[in-house]
């Protein structure tokens, strides 16, 4: 049979109905194909059909792989690979030194007077937004760690896969709720004690939109999808990289009109609204995936 080993080793019926969902069969294929109203009750009777030998029942207790022992409470760990390291190294250095350096390019190499210049004052800007993110890293692996609690569960508690999506696509946004609440909570005060710039709101958003892209990669990581993770993080550092890189090749001869499209939106709402429309699109992008991804039982497995 196709699915002999999955059957013989799985505990009970939902653990069966996570695998063949995993495995690309839905309720459709289910009813089409193998003639049952949905996944679950197809694994239902796999599951009481199942021929079990004693290696079977041993291997069904065997100890889960590493990245499923360990937990969405390591949610900034590994699992990125070389491309979503570098990329998300490059998100957190550019909110320390993104503003800074963009307004460093729009200013040329002119000195800059006193401590109430553009780049001094992008320097104070910034140091908020990252000793915010810095803060709220613990908030970050109890959410996830809360989440991943909750879904466990509720997943032997659940009647079918729907049922068991219908209980954790909400606990997954309270879980991204509470984060932001703490991120924004650890910024209020930091950003209190550096001089209000022309649009504050737009640093509230900026770090939001950040800590939810880096939040929602790293729980989509943690539970063994970082395909999607990665790409996010790589779409939003190279939204990032672009202003900068335009800036530079403005100053080649016969290039000067490039420089129009960055410093107008810089000087009309300031570089934090350069890295805000880099970090927004992707942040949304990944919300929408890992609602419906980290809804599906086969990505919490059986614990």
């Amino acid at each position: 049979m196709r699915h002999h080993r999955l059957c013989a080793r799985a505990v009970d019926p939902l653990e069966i109905a996570a695998g063949l969902e995993a495995r690309g069969i839905c309720d459709r294929l289910a009813a089409t194909d193998y003639r049952h109203r949905d996944v679950f009750s197809l694994a239902e009777e796999l599951h009481a059909r199942a021929e079990r030998t004693e290696t079977d029942v041993r291997a069904g207790g065997r100890p889960l792989p590493e990245h499923r022992r360990q937990g969405p409470c390591a949610a900034l760990r590994t699992g990125w690979g070389p491309a979503g390291a570098l990329a998300c190294l490059w998100l957190t250095a550019y909110a320390l030194v993104g503003d800074p350096l963009l307004t460093a390019l729009l200013h040329g190499h002119r000195p800059l007077a006193g401590r109430t210049g553009p780049l001094p004052a992008a320097l104070a800007g910034a140091a908020p937004t990252v000793l915010a993110l810095a803060c709220a890293a613990a908030p970050a692996a109890w959410c996830a760690h809360w989440f991943a609690a909750r879904a466990r569960r509720v997943l032997p508690a659940s009647r079918d896969l729907a049922e068991f999506g219908r209980r954790t696509r909400p606990a997954l946004l309270v879980a991204v709720t509470l984060f932001l609440g703490a991120l924004l909570a650890f910024l209020w005060p930091a950003r209190s004690a550096v001089p209000a710039g022309p649009h504050p709101v737009l640093h509230y958003l900026a770090a939001a939109a950040l800590g939810l892209l880096l939040f929602l990669a790293g729980l989509l990581t943690a539970h063994g999808l970082p395909r999607a993770a990665v790409a996010a993080t790589l779409a939003a550092a190279a939204a990032e990289a672009l202003p900068p890189l335009t800036l530079l090749a403005a100053r080649l001869p016969g290039c000067e009109a490039l420089r129009w499209p960055v410093g107008w939106a810089a000087g009309a709402f300031g570089p934090t609204a350069l890295s805000l429309a880099a970090c927004v699109p992707p942040a949304l992008a990944l919300l929408a995936h890992a609602v419906s991804a980290l809804s599906r039982a086969s990505v919490h497995g059986h614990r």
